[in-house]
Protein backbone atom coordinates (compact mmCIF):
# COMPACT_ATOMS: atom_id res chain seq x y z
CA UNK A 1 0.00 0.00 0.00
CA UNK A 2 0.94 3.52 -0.91
CA UNK A 3 1.81 5.99 1.33
CA UNK A 4 0.94 9.72 1.22
CA UNK A 5 3.95 10.98 0.24
CA UNK A 6 3.39 8.84 -2.95
CA UNK A 7 0.38 9.59 -3.93
CA UNK A 8 1.10 13.48 -3.31
CA UNK A 9 4.30 12.73 -6.06
CA UNK A 10 1.57 11.11 -8.62
CA UNK A 11 -1.04 13.91 -7.65
CA UNK A 12 1.27 16.73 -8.88
CA UNK A 13 2.16 14.64 -11.75
CA UNK A 14 -1.93 15.35 -13.02
CA UNK A 15 -1.87 18.34 -15.27
CA UNK A 16 -4.27 19.72 -18.52
CA UNK A 17 -2.60 17.36 -20.50
CA UNK A 18 -3.80 14.60 -18.56
CA UNK A 19 -7.14 12.94 -19.85
CA UNK A 20 -9.42 14.12 -17.04
CA UNK A 21 -10.89 13.20 -14.03
CA UNK A 22 -14.05 10.63 -14.07
CA UNK A 23 -17.34 12.26 -12.71
CA UNK A 24 -19.30 10.40 -10.29
CA UNK A 25 -21.83 9.13 -12.51
CA UNK A 26 -18.94 8.08 -14.53
CA UNK A 27 -20.32 9.70 -18.07
CA UNK A 28 -18.42 12.55 -18.33
CA UNK A 29 -14.55 13.38 -17.05
CA UNK A 30 -13.61 16.82 -15.85
CA UNK A 31 -10.63 18.56 -17.58
CA UNK A 32 -8.05 19.59 -15.25
CA UNK A 33 -6.85 23.51 -15.01
CA UNK A 34 -4.05 23.96 -12.76
CA UNK A 35 -2.49 21.84 -10.40
CA UNK A 36 0.38 24.02 -8.46
CA UNK A 37 0.95 21.27 -6.15
CA UNK A 38 -1.32 22.53 -3.20
CA UNK A 39 -4.77 23.25 -5.53
CA UNK A 40 -6.36 21.42 -8.27
CA UNK A 41 -8.62 23.78 -10.21
CA UNK A 42 -11.22 21.64 -13.18
CA UNK A 43 -13.82 23.10 -15.25
CA UNK A 44 -17.41 21.75 -14.30
CA UNK A 45 -18.40 22.74 -17.67
CA UNK A 46 -16.89 23.51 -20.95
CA UNK A 47 -20.17 25.86 -21.84
CA UNK A 48 -19.77 27.68 -19.08
CA UNK A 49 -16.17 28.24 -18.31
CA UNK A 50 -17.46 27.38 -14.60
CA UNK A 51 -14.11 25.90 -12.23
CA UNK A 52 -14.01 24.47 -9.08
CA UNK A 53 -10.85 23.74 -6.75
CA UNK A 54 -9.74 21.19 -4.44
CA UNK A 55 -6.88 20.91 -2.09
CA UNK A 56 -4.56 18.30 -1.75
CA UNK A 57 -5.75 18.22 2.18
CA UNK A 58 -9.23 17.24 1.01
CA UNK A 59 -7.11 14.27 -1.41
CA UNK A 60 -5.24 13.60 1.77
CA UNK A 61 -8.65 13.19 4.60
CA UNK A 62 -9.77 11.12 1.41
CA UNK A 63 -7.15 8.63 0.93
CA UNK A 64 -6.68 8.47 4.60
CA UNK A 65 -9.97 7.23 5.19
CA UNK A 66 -9.50 4.54 2.62
CA UNK A 67 -6.28 3.65 4.04
CA UNK A 68 -8.53 3.05 7.05
CA UNK A 69 -10.54 0.54 5.59
CA UNK A 70 -13.36 2.73 5.12
CA UNK A 71 -15.32 4.18 2.06
CA UNK A 72 -15.34 7.45 1.60
CA UNK A 73 -18.57 9.01 0.69
CA UNK A 74 -20.30 12.38 -0.04
CA UNK A 75 -21.79 12.44 3.87
CA UNK A 76 -18.44 11.89 5.21
CA UNK A 77 -16.86 14.51 2.71
CA UNK A 78 -19.46 17.26 4.20
CA UNK A 79 -18.69 16.63 7.70
CA UNK A 80 -14.90 17.77 6.84
CA UNK A 81 -15.50 20.55 4.81
CA UNK A 82 -19.03 21.49 4.95
CA UNK A 83 -18.55 24.86 3.40
CA UNK A 84 -16.90 23.87 0.43
CA UNK A 85 -19.66 20.88 0.14
CA UNK A 86 -21.80 23.76 0.13
CA UNK A 87 -20.42 26.08 -2.18
CA UNK A 88 -19.94 22.71 -4.70
CA UNK A 89 -20.80 19.16 -4.11
CA UNK A 90 -18.91 18.39 -7.18
CA UNK A 91 -15.45 18.81 -4.86
CA UNK A 92 -16.57 15.74 -3.70
CA UNK A 93 -16.43 13.79 -6.73
CA UNK A 94 -13.48 15.66 -7.86
CA UNK A 95 -11.59 13.85 -5.27
CA UNK A 96 -12.90 11.11 -5.36
CA UNK A 97 -12.10 10.84 -9.22
CA UNK A 98 -8.70 11.33 -8.38
CA UNK A 99 -8.34 8.63 -6.32
CA UNK A 100 -9.91 6.38 -8.71
CA UNK A 101 -7.52 7.94 -11.69
CA UNK A 102 -4.77 6.70 -9.25
CA UNK A 103 -5.76 2.94 -8.61
CA UNK A 104 -6.33 3.96 -5.50
CA UNK A 105 -10.21 3.61 -4.99
CA UNK A 106 -13.13 2.12 -7.22
CA UNK A 107 -15.96 4.30 -7.93
CA UNK A 108 -19.53 2.46 -7.14
CA UNK A 109 -22.70 4.00 -8.75
CA UNK A 110 -25.67 4.11 -6.06
CA UNK A 111 -27.84 5.08 -9.07
CA UNK A 112 -28.99 8.58 -8.26
CA UNK A 113 -26.77 10.45 -9.74
CA UNK A 114 -24.36 9.99 -6.93
CA UNK A 115 -21.48 7.64 -5.98
CA UNK A 116 -19.09 6.45 -3.13
CA UNK A 117 -15.86 5.08 -3.41
CA UNK A 118 -14.23 2.22 -1.94
CA UNK A 119 -10.29 1.61 -1.19
CA UNK A 120 -9.15 -1.10 -4.47
CA UNK A 121 -7.35 -3.42 -2.03
CA UNK A 122 -10.73 -3.69 0.03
Amino acid sequence: MKDWEEVEKEIQKLNSIHRGILECRGNARREIVKNDGRTISMWMTKKQKSKKSITYQMIKYAFDRLRGGCIFNSPYFRLSYEREYLSGSCRYSMVGGILVELGLATRHNTGRNSCYYVPIWA
